[in-house]
């Protein structure tokens, strides 16, 4: 099995956006963050900060990596990760010491702390589905979000063996082929009818995967 940092390598590459040693953040800042809380960075986390803690295109372009210096710890989980508004922040479970990669839950900040929600993730597979989400909000200059289609157009064009699937978050599930990206939801608007947000490279690539999958010109 490839490790933590190939994987997360592969899905920048698949963007068309290869990882360069100025997204790499440094072995001192997680070594001083970590001495700072008093905790152990789970190595899924840590390799995805050590290839692409500084890349900003894709880890800041709708949700927020923080920064190391910006993480807390709420309730045994260290949080990584915060909304655009911060309505809710993410956070990978510290519970099993030595864990390479435990769980990412969800949660909701209030004046007494946070409530925090299991999605059922492990943390290289959040952050992988993570940065799907991102390309298809702006990570990708490329983008058609919130389109309506019938379900049973979408059966029949997507070919679902040429794509790599990363799973779901809240409801959306996520695709991607070398310089596309499709998320998702089958909780659309009813009447047979599914909502999808689609994202490329480039423009052409763009208006070529629209027409693939019926959704007409945007």
């Amino acid at each position: 099995m490839s490790s933590f940092r190939e994987r997360y390598e592969a899905v920048f590459r698949a963007f068309g956006r290869p990882l360069g040693a100025g997204c790499a953040m440094s072995e001192a800042t997680l070594a001083k963050a970590e001495a700072r809380l008093g905790v152990r960075i789970p190595r899924a986390l840590r390799e995805y900060y050590a290839i692409a803690g500084r890349e900003e295109r894709f880890n800041l372009a709708d949700q927020r990596l923080l920064p190391p210096s910006k993480w807390e710890v709420d309730s045994k989980r260290l949080v990584f990760m915060e909304e655009n508004q911060v309505v809710c922040i993410w956070g990978v479970s510290l519970r099993r010491f030595g864990s390479s990669d435990p769980p990412v839950s969800e949660g909701y900040p209030d004046a007494e702390g946070a409530s925090w929600v299991p999605l059922k993730r492990t943390c290289s597979a959040f952050l992988m589905a993570m940065l799907h989400r991102q390309a298809a909000c702006g990570g990708l200059p490329h983008a058609r979000a919130g389109e309506e289609v019938p379900a049973s157009t979408f059966k029949a064009r997507f070919r679902k063996r040429e794509w790599a699937c990363y799973g779901e978050l809240k409801g959306e599930e996520y695709f991607s082929r070398p310089g596309q990206v499709v998320a998702l939801s089958r909780e659309g608007p009813g009447d047979g009818r599914w909502t999808i947000s689609i994202a490329a490279g480039t423009r052409d690539g763009l208006r070529s995967l629209a027409d693939e999958l019926g959704l007409g010109a945007g």
